[in-house]
């Protein structure tokens, strides 16, 4: 059986007026490519998301085209979890 590849990334809150974290991991999920799962977990100000199958450059080009959006403006990638 082949092991599929999950890769874990942090989405920060940077800004005050930013969406909360429920509507912004809504905003996230929903923009998945096709193929993709993600789990996620809330905190106050960060979200914590396992994407697979997918390898970290691809994630973190994922990412940042989505956080340009007007819909996640205020949010930022933060460390990624080692």
């Amino acid at each position: 059986m082949a092991r599929t590849a999950f890769t874990e990334a942090v989405v920060e809150r940077a800004a005050p007026t930013a969406a909360p974290p429920e509507t912004a991991v809504i905003r996230l999920v929903s923009a998945l490519p096709g193929g993709w799962d993600c789990t996620w977990r809330l905190e106050e100000d960060r979200i914590l998301l396992r994407i697979g199958p997918a390898g970290p450059a691809a994630v973190e080009e994922w990412l940042a085209g989505l956080l340009d959006d007007g819909g996640l403006r205020g949010w930022r990638q933060g460390c990624r979890i080692p």
